[in-house]
């Protein structure tokens, strides 16, 4: 009996084993297996819990993999291995380090099988740290000078952007291969390093390694990846002249950069060579193709490469939508969008950001908006690309409440940190007139780059609050972030809306004594409407006049605005004989200068200034104005009846009678507030103590009690 029993039992463990050989054995299946042996006692067969940990982390069921860990009385290096390349393969470099953290805790020295894995999860800037222990602990062992802990070790120094350091291991190892050669030379590529990545190139003929079409597809790309596009373009012909085949790789490398530098005549050529080549069906290369045309504004091309693809492809389907959209052809790009949608494609989330993104930046702000709800409800999740992508269009239309929305959105999924996500939600908080909600996101973000701080300076300049535009700008070198031209834009901007005529002075000479930015045209626009606001025009003539560079009709544009305002004939007409050269179909130079004429009594002037724009089919530019209650905006049939008049009072008195008293009224126009308005709208706050906020071209106007934000200087 008891010898049946046995027979019974050795029997059992064999089925047992069987199922746990088997590399296709399904989840299930190995769930079931595992019950078994823990019913049975077999829980301490370490032959069993090799396989269950190999088996569970195949599946990526890492949960069941550590306790079954857990279990093992007295695991050995193969039992941490096996779990430790299974965290590695699938990217879960964190988890990875832990284990071997905890191996090593136990006693247990790593052998060549896990040191690779546990250098693979060390391979980012962030566990640079950690590869020097793992490096430190292969070098104790005696295992540094095994090949294959070499090669991890030249990877994870370049993962990391320490190219030196995997240079110098690289120059020790005895065979070096051309895998580790190439990811030298792909990484100082990426970071731009021209002669240094031409000269591993040559380095590595020199030792008799001889380049593959990996090596010449990698410093391709690294070029064009580091923003060195004529490099990665003389790579390619370098390529192709010393025999080397490009396949659609080397090829799909290169055409972005092609697109990049506008080169419309290399692109034709690599076009023909893919022809030649007879990969034009590769899915890549007709995506990098549509990709370049559309860089190159071949709008037609791009079109043609599509419609000659013979089927659908996502990623074609994507690079069509982004062509489309560079090109200002948003209609377009919209309508082929939905014909995706209706042809039952599976768009993924690059499709609709790409979209969102598209109309946004095309003054389809409220589609913008639609599509990121039919996002939703297709079931695709948006992501820390989309947000910022969406957040400009709630800004531009001051839709509040829809960016509110969006900022929960980025809260519940934790993007809110995202500095990207950050530098829109400031931005969008100040164009809607919440300027502390600007200062929430910003003050909150745990880390911060250059544009976060531009963006919350450009957000205080905009409502002219000029002393905490500079607060930021000081906290910001303090904080050892350095400006750049934009971040002086900002500064002379808030200045410019505040009249701070010396500071303006102080901070436009200080760019290039102290921080050697040199001054562009942005910089002087500043200055010209800062000294014309303040009334000195002869000063802002001055500088106009002895600028580096060609005043475009920005410069004349803001003299010609404050000729408006002090009613100077002769320097206005200098200003408009100049933007008339310049933008000749610009209905406001024309409106300006016969308002300057009718102030100085020249009505025959004012009417030929009139009559010229008329003679040349231009109507002036309509006046309106919207504004958000109960999370709508004015619809299209009504924004038609308000075209005409003074807009901005109509959208105060709609938001009087459909809003609660006391309620804050946000308004945005179009156009330049008229002084009408702007004192209308002044007795209108205190006579129902109410703030109202209006957004015109020019900044925020803040009205409470009576009195303008702006000083009634705008």
């Amino acid at each position: 009996m008891a010898r049946q029993a046995l027979h019974l039992f050795d029997g059992f463990q064999h089925t047992i084993l069987r199922c746990l050989n088997s590399n296709t054995a399904s989840l299930s299946q190995v769930r079931q297996a595992h019950a078994h042996i823990l019913k049975t006692g077999l829980s301490n067969e370490i032959r069993f819990n090799s396989k269950l940990l190999s088996l569970y982390a195949n599946h990526q069921c890492f949960a069941d993999a550590d306790l079954v860990l857990d279990s093992v009385p007295e695991p050995n290096v193969f039992s941490f291995s096996t779990l430790i390349y299974a965290y590695s393969k699938f990217s879960h470099l964190n988890h990875a380090l832990r284990l071997f953290s905890r191996m090593l805790s136990h006693g247990i020295f790593p052998d060549s099988y896990v040191l690779p894995s546990a250098i693979k999860a060390c391979a980012g800037p962030s566990a640079f740290r950690a590869g020097r222990q793992v490096h430190g602990i292969a070098s104790v062992s005696g295992l540094a000078s095994d090949s294959f802990v070499q090669s991890a070790l030249v990877h994870m120094y370049i993962k990391c952007n320490h190219l030196t350091d995997a240079h110098k291991l690289l120059d020790t190892m005895p065979e070096p291969d051309v895998v580790s050669w190439s990811a030298l030379v792909s990484g100082y590529a990426r970071q731009g390093y021209v002669s240094k990545a031409k000269g591993a190139f040559h380095e590595m003929e020199n030792l008799g390694i001889e380049p593959n079409s990996v090596s010449w597809n990698g410093i391709i790309a690294g070029f064009n990846q580091s923003g060195r596009y004529s490099e990665a373009i003389m790579m390619f012909q370098e390529m192709h002249l010393l025999g080397f085949k490009p396949d659609g790789t080397s090829i799909s490398s290169v055409l972005p950069a092609v697109g990049d530098l506008e080169n419309f005549e290399m692109g034709i050529q690599i076009h023909g060579y893919v022809i030649k080549l007879g990969i034009g069906m590769d899915k890549c290369v007709i995506s990098a193709l549509i990709d370049m045309y559309g860089k190159c504004a071949c709008t037609s091309e791009l079109s043609q490469v599509f419609d000659e693809m013979g089927y659908l492809d996502l990623g074609a389907c994507n690079a069509l939508v982004a062509g489309l959209s560079r090109n200002g052809l948003a209609d377009e790009a919209l309508m082929v969008f939905r014909q995706f949608k209706g042809q039952g494609m599976d768009l993924n989330v690059v499709s609709w950001t790409s979209m969102i993104a598209c109309c946004s930046q095309n003054g389809k702000d409220m589609e913008a908006l639609d599509l990121f709800r039919e996002m939703q409800i297709a079931g695709v999740k948006p992501n820390s690309v989309t947000i910022p992508c969406l957040l400009p269009a709630c800004g531009n239309i001051a839709a509040l409440l829809h960016g509110k929305a969006a900022h929960g959105f980025s809260l519940r999924r934790g993007m809110s940190d995202d500095v990207y996500v950050g530098s829109a939600l400031i931005d969008m908080y100040a164009k809607c007139g919440k300027i502390q909600g600007s200062r929430y996101c910003f003050d909150g973000m745990p880390n911060r780059n250059l544009v976060c701080w531009n963006a919350i300076m450009a957000g205080y300049a905009m409502h002219g609050k000029a002393k905490e535009a500079t607060e930021i700008f000081d906290l910001m070198q303090s904080s050892g972030q350095k400006p750049d031209f934009i971040s002086f834009t900002c500064l002379l901007s808030a200045f410019s809306q505040s009249g701070l005529t010396e500071e303006g002075r102080y901070y436009f000479n200080s760019m290039s004594r102290e921080h050697g930015i040199e001054a562009r045209v942005e910089h002087y626009a500043c200055m010209v409407t800062l000294l014309g606001r303040a009334g000195k025009l002869d000063e802002a003539y001055s500088m106009i006049k002895k600028m580096p560079f060609m005043p475009d009709a920005c410069i004349w544009g803001a003299l010609l605005s404050s000729c408006r305002v002090y009613n100077n004939m002769s320097l206005g007409e200098v200003a408009a004989k100049k933007l008339f050269e310049l933008e000749p179909r610009n209905p406001g130079n024309y409106i300006l200068l016969s308002n300057i004429y009718a102030s100085k009594g020249k009505w025959n002037e004012a009417d030929k200034a009139r009559d010229k724009m008329k003679k040349m089919g231009l109507r002036k530019n309509p006046g309106y104005s919207w504004i958000e209650v109960k999370n709508k905006d004015v619809e299209e049939q009504e924004k038609e009846q308000i075209l005409c008049g003074h807009s901005e009072k109509l959208a105060v008195a709609f938001g009087l009678l459909n809003t609660c008293p006391g309620t804050p009224l946000r308004v945005i126009k179009n156009l330049r507030i008229c002084g009408d308005c702007h004192a209308v709208i002044k007795f209108i706050s205190s006579f129902e103590g109410r703030e109202i906020f209006v957004r015109d071209t020019n900044r925020f106007h803040h009205f409470k009690d009576g009195v303008c934000s702006c000083g009634d200087h705008w």
